[in-house]
């Protein structure tokens, strides 16, 4: 490319006229100047074109020559050229040119001259010719691939430009053809569409327009037939004129719905900036109409809903709401008058317990709790202080009965009279809502809760009760006189809560032939234990009133012992004026289930806390459980006296526990009784008490005694082994006889001791059913604690001496049986779930009797007859015992002793009977079989003896 732009300005330069010679020092001082680089540059700038052609430009180079050279032949032919410019020699500077010839020769020498010229420019120009196309063939021989195949991709480019020059001539024509035949339908389409939507708005207006009127004249015509209507109907009665006018005004309220809905939407085109129906002088004359036509329906609404609420009409009152279900503000229309409702209902309660107010009314002061003020001293001198102070007192009580009949008489009016008219009008509101739906299936107390949230019955009894609650724990606060005579009463002023809770009953009583509201003992409707909950305050005063002697005899009776102090010891009356106290508090309380139900869970649980408190009421010193001279003890007396007041008590409450469970309750609303229920709360409830107490006195106060008891006992007991096999003071020289022992045993003349001074001193303080029971537990632990030991009493080898030692167990026995009749006597067991049965009685049963018999029996029958005895089953006694017999009649006694619970070797043969008689009062009988299974048979036992033992421990 630059070896072309060398040879495209040589011969620019071998075409353009030769500067003159005045210009040449010019050229040569100028130098590579801006202005050549400049057109350097911009001749290049030809060749970078993406639109260069070359034989274009070829042509137009060559054209450009000859046109230079005819005009230098005609300049020259006019001899108007003063010199002639020749090209300059490829080969050489362009500042070298030949100088011009002097014009002043003659035409021979000037002619020859210029034909020099000639020959010198030609040959000049052959010579730029050759260099020119030495230049060009080198540029054409190195570029000649690449110019070949351009020349190849632009034929072939040419043929498909001119392919697409037709094509998009071809649809250049076809564009035009359907510009004829789509656009131009298209704009006037567009235009005509416009003016469709034009006429279309106009219609729709119209059509608006025509509705609006056509409901508006509807309208006309249904309040004239409204008005003619009622005109004509004034003398009829109230329900004919709700039913046959609510007809007309529903109708008429269903109308001016459609056309509030209607111009609301206009309102919003018209808010929009878009065509409305308000914007014609038609529908703008109509809209007052309407407006009045909504403010009388809605006043004649409103005035059927009072009449309606008033008479308790339900067909009045549901024209109204039926009207207002038309009109689309039926949940706001029911949510103001449950408002309204309410709101009377808050201030009826306020007005009712303004004190301010009642003083005003009856021009007296509050009354006080204090006393009339003492006579002063002028008039105890007078000697009038007697007929003064009567006349005070006189005064006094007159006051306090003026404003009690005042307060009565206004919560009468409050409750009954004011409270049933609202809540029969709240029940037929809500009774009317859910009977009605709409033609869609929707009821209207679902719509009306979408607003309100809950039913106007339960917003009713909730305002009720929180206004109660509020109003009385402010007027009671501010005067303790009213507190009392609401809670308490006293003198002549009622019976205090009790007379308010009839009151409520009234009430209840007044509301239910409009409400579903159920009082009675067997069942409370949510809505009256609402009611009652907001008069807990007085409730509570008035159960702890009455109460309040209960209370403090309990508190008496659980007191604990104080140091040296000498406290009254309580029995049974004490417990019967406690159970007197319950009673009379449960039957001045029957005839109201939740008061009743209070008063039993106060005394339940007062009972319940002295169970609690009745531990550490009891003595604990050393003679607590049975003293061993002389009369009882102080601690004594008081545990038997905390005793007798439980036993009687627990008696007391399971018999008014009955009373409660067999009575029937009324109801309050009805003259019929309720239901009899087989287990009432109450006698649940105390039931439950009485348990508890007889659980902590039994713990508390009756095992104690009996432990100290057993412990005395065995330990008295455990000294037969030593005395046993002792000898006797007195020998008989031959035989044996009966008294040849000379009477019982030590330990058993001491135990018998103990139980005589058990039944003369200590039971005689105790109830009898209670004195029973413990003897019977006292013989039962005695014959057990017997019957263990001497089944481990080691017989002697000898005959006699074994004899001997039978004959003092059956003297012994004889003893005890005696000692153990006397103390339980011919009575009866009773109160048996006050006495727990120790481990040792497992061993006798509760026939100590026969049990101590058949040992006796056991003791003196031979080896053969106890075989005997055996195989026909005839033994009385438990095979454990009647085992360890047999092997005390042998010499391995020891040893079984000593492998069954390792006693006796180490602290003694007495020590280890001891040891192994506790611990078969510890064990069960399966135990101590199972322990013998695995000891026995045993060196030292014969024969006879392992056979019968065999067969007794067989299981």
């Amino acid at each position: 490319m630059q070896t072309a732009a060398a040879a495209s300005v040589a011969g620019r330069a071998a075409t353009s006229p030769s500067p003159t010679p005045q210009s040449q020092p010019d050229v040569a001082q100028a130098g590579p100047s801006k202005d050549g680089i400049e057109a350097q540059g911009a001749d290049l700038s030809v060749f970078l074109q993406s639109s260069f052609d070359a034989s274009s430009y070829v042509s137009a180079l060559l054209a450009d020559v000859d046109t230079t050279f005819e005009s230098k032949n005609k300049q020259h032919d006019s001899s108007t050229a003063k010199h002639l410019a020749l090209p300059p020699s490829p080969t050489r500077r362009p500042s070298l040119s030949l100088p011009t010839l002097p014009t002043s020769s003659s035409s021979r020498t000037q002619q020859a001259q210029e034909d020099l010229d000639l020959s010198l420019a030609i040959s000049r120009l052959n010579l730029a010719i050759e260099e020119l196309d030495r230049s060009i063939s080198t540029q054409v021989n190195a570029n000649a691939p690449d110019l070949l195949r351009r020349t190849s991709n632009l034929a072939r480019m040419q043929s498909g430009i001119g392919e697409t020059q037709q094509g998009l001539k071809g649809l250049d024509e076809e564009v035009q053809r359907l510009r004829g035949r789509v656009h131009d339908p298209f704009v006037k389409v567009v235009a005509l569409q416009r003016e469709l939507r034009v006429v279309d708005g106009a219609s729709e207006l119209v059509r608006r327009t025509r509705g609006v009127v056509g409901l508006a004249r509807r309208l006309e015509g249904q309040m004239e037939a409204l008005f003619a209507r009622k005109d004509a109907q004034e003398d009829v009665e109230d329900a004919v004129v709700g039913q046959v006018h609510g007809r007309d005004l529903s109708r008429a309220a269903l109308l001016v719905a459609e056309l509030t809905s209607l111009l609301d939407a206009e309102r919003l085109l018209q808010n929009e900036s878009e065509a409305s129906l308000l914007d014609l002088k038609l529908v703008q004359d109509l809209v007052p109409t309407i407006d009045t036509a909504r403010k009388t329906i809605i006043d004649y609404m409103e005035d059927m809903i009072v009449r309606g609420l008033r008479d308790l009409s339900p067909l009045m009152l549901g024209s109204a709401l039926q009207t207002a279900f038309n009109m689309r503000m039926l949940p706001t229309l029911v949510q103001d008058l449950l408002n309204d409702l309410t709101e009377v209902v808050k201030e009826r309660t306020a007005s009712a317990f303004d004190l301010d107010a009642l003083a005003h009314t009856l021009h007296l002061p509050l009354p006080s709790l204090d006393p009339p003020p003492a006579a002063s001293y002028s008039t105890y001198r007078s000697g009038r202080r007697a007929t003064d102070d009567d006349a005070a007192q006189h005064q006094h009580q007159h006051h306090q009965q003026t404003w009690c009949d005042s307060v009565w008489k206004r919560l009468e009016a409050l409750i009954v009279v004011e409270m049933g008219a609202v809540c029969s009008k709240v029940y037929l509101l809500e009774k009317v809502l859910k009977l009605k739906s709409s033609d869609a299936g929707v009821n209207w107390l679902d719509a009306a809760l979408e607003v309100l949230g809950d039913k106007p019955s339960y917003t009713f009894w909730l305002t009720l009760a929180q206004s109660m609650q509020r109003e009385l724990a402010a007027a009671c606060a501010r005067s303790a006189w009213l507190a009392q005579l609401l809670s308490v009463g006293g003198g002549k002023g009622g019976d205090g809560y009790p007379r308010l809770v009839r009151l409520v009953h009234e009430f209840f009583g007044k509301i239910s032939v409009y409400t579903d509201v159920q009082y009675s003992g067997v069942h409370q409707s949510a809505e009256t234990v609402i009611l009652f909950k907001s008069l807990g305050v007085l409730e509570k005063a008035y159960v702890d009133r009455n109460t309040a002697r209960v209370a403090e005899v309990l508190a008496h009776a659980a007191s604990p012992p104080g140091a040296g102090a000498t406290r009254a010891v309580v029995g049974e009356d004490e417990a019967e004026a406690v159970v007197r106290s319950i009673a009379n508090v449960l039957d001045a309380t029957r005839f109201d289930a939740l008061l009743s139900r209070a008063v039993v869970a106060r005394c339940a649980g007062l009972v319940d806390e002295f169970a609690t408190r009745i531990d550490g009421a009891a003595s604990r010193d050393d003679w607590t459980s049975g003293g061993e001279n002389g009369a009882a003890t102080q601690a004594q007396a008081w545990n038997a006296g905390l005793v007798r007041f439980a036993y009687t008590l627990c008696q007391g409450l399971t018999s008014v526990a009955a009373d409660q469970d067999t009575s029937i309750q009324p109801s309050p609303s009805t003259t019929a009784p309720a239901a009899r229920t087989s287990t009432t709360t109450a006698a649940t409830q105390l039931t439950t008490a009485a348990q508890t107490l007889l659980t902590a006195t039994r713990t508390s106060l009756l095992h104690p005694l009996l432990t100290h008891l057993s412990s005395t006992l065995a330990t008295t007991m455990a000294k037969m082994h030593v005395q046993l096999a002792s000898q006797p003071r007195i020998k008989p020289e031959r035989g044996v006889a009966i008294d040849a022992t000379s009477g019982a045993s030590a330990y058993a003349s001491a135990v018998c001791d103990t139980v005589w001074r058990l039944g003369e001193r200590v039971l005689p303080l105790y109830p009898l059913e209670l004195r029973t029971a413990l003897a019977g537990a006292v013989a039962r632990r005695v014959v057990a604690l017997f019957c263990l030991h001497a089944s481990v009493v080691s017989l002697p080898s000898a005959a006699e001496e074994a004899d001997r030692t039978r004959l003092r167990l059956a003297t012994d026995m004889t003893e005890f049986e005696f000692a153990l009749s006397q103390l339980v006597g011919d009575r009866p067991a009773a109160a048996s779930a006050w006495v727990r049965g120790s481990d040792a009685e497992e061993w006798v049963g509760t026939a100590w009797m026969k049990t101590i018999r058949a040992f006796r029996r056991l003791v003196f029958l031979s080896l053969a007859e106890v075989e005997r005895e055996v195989d026909e089953a005839k033994l009385e006694l438990p095979r454990a015992l009647v085992v360890l017999q047999l092997v005390s009649r042998t010499a391995a006694l020891d040893a079984v002793l000593h492998e069954v619970v390792g006693a006796g070797r180490e602290t003694g043969a007495a020590q280890g009977k001891a040891e192994f008689v506790q611990w078969m009062q510890d064990a069960s009988k399966a135990q101590v079989l199972e322990r013998l299974r695995s000891v026995l048979p045993i060196e030292g036992v014969d024969e006879q003896t392992q056979r019968i033992v065999a067969r007794l421990l067989q299981p």
